[in-house]
């Protein structure tokens, strides 16, 4: 009878380590998210507005859109973007706004979204920067 109990408490510590496992990799998963997110605030910038968006159908979804004013030059501000994240070139480009966007997919169910505008206003330079990062698991 005192061997049932030792395979109880076994059993019962596998579990235990496992669930431990499973809340450290969804937590880190969080912290790694929020991150990703965080790195496209323009440095030195001010936060005009924003908001996070959570999307769980279809598929798991975190969206972030965010406004920003900077007095940073044009150009240093556009190659922030451009060469920090991959962007490239302009997308669309009209009047004193230009327009960058990325989209890829990673490990074949990742996939990342970025879209930055950038207007020249007398006032400063508005950042407005969209990111997505979903979760799109075969069907």
């Amino acid at each position: 009878m005192r061997a049932g109990l030792g395979d109880r408490r076994w059993v019962w510590g596998l579990l235990l380590l496992a669930g431990s496992g499973l809340v450290v990799l969804l937590l880190g998963g969080v912290w790694l998210a929020a991150r990703y997110q965080d790195a496209a605030d323009y440095p030195g910038s001010a936060r005009v507005a924003g908001q996070n968006i959570y999307k769980f159908s279809p598929n798991l979804t975190i969206r972030r859109d965010t406004a920003y004013r900077t007095s940073d030059p044009f150009p240093a501000v556009y190659n922030w973007y451009s060469n920090g994240f991959q962007l490239g070139p302009e997308s669309y480009a009209q009047s004193n706004c230009i327009q960058m966007t990325d989209s890829v997919t990673q490990l074949g169910v990742l996939q990342r979204q970025m879209s930055v505008m950038l207007c020249d206003t007398r006032s400063g330079r508005l950042i407005f920067v969209m990111r997505s990062l979903s979760l799109r698991l075969p069907r």
